[in-house]
């Protein structure tokens, strides 16, 4: 009886419990959705735990390859959760912040691959200029006031949703940027016109910021 017990087993014998759980007492009809994705990949782990098993005589074996394997999916699902906060002033007054990389002789975002949150002061006019390159980036994006509310519509009344990475030429050069649209009340959304108008008063701001240095 004791060469069931693994940690593939245990996940995928609690994933199933937990899908009877939700068929029972979900309400609103997406639970089925739930356990639609989640009851086949509860057997598909455990029948690669009972492959496992198959080959290896020792279960100590098994259960160093199945930490080892949780252990990586669980450090891979945390990596790519990595934050970087967007803080704005209490009085901010903009639609929209907005991030443009690769811009020469501008201070660095001191983002590495060891970087796990961030917290990124944006400027009054809502546009950060920096020399970091684009792909110096945190996967997940939050965005709060120098007071600490969050721009949710829970905290603050106000949420924002990221448009689709984008660029412009200047001076010969593409430079690259991330936008993000802050919206009161219904939140979020943004049209393709929006993202093209907003292209080109960024493009015209930058060009006055290059001008003014």
């Amino acid at each position: 009886m004791k060469r069931f017990f693994s940690p593939f087993f245990f996940i995928s014998i609690l994933t199933l419990i937990s899908c009877i759980y939700i068929l029972i007492t979900d309400e609103s009809g997406w639970g089925l959705v739930g356990v639609f994705y989640l009851a086949p990949a509860a057997l598909v782990i455990l029948l690669i735990d009972f492959i496992l098993k198959k080959g290896f005589n020792k279960l100590k074996k098994v259960n160093i390859i199945e930490l080892i394997v949780v252990g990586i999916l669980v450090f891979a699902y945390y990596y790519g959760e990595r934050i970087k906060t967007l803080e704005i002033s209490d009085d901010f007054d903009k639609e929209y912040v907005s991030i443009i990389y690769d811009v020469e002789n501008e201070k660095g975002l001191s983002i590495t691959p060891l970087t796990w949150s961030k917290t990124i002061e944006i400027p009054e006019n809502g546009i950060l200029l920096t020399s970091s390159g684009f792909n110096k980036n945190l996967p997940e994006t939050r965005m709060k006031f120098q007071s600490g509310t969050s721009v949710t519509i829970k905290e603050s009344g106000k949420g924002f949703v990221e448009f689709p990475e984008s660029q412009f030429e200047f001076n010969g050069k593409v430079y690259k940027y991330r936008s993000w649209k802050i919206q009161e009340g219904f939140c979020c959304m943004w049209s393709s016109n929006e993202s093209d108008s907003l292209n080109i008063a960024l493009k015209a701001e930058f060009e006055k910021i290059k001008a003014s240095r």
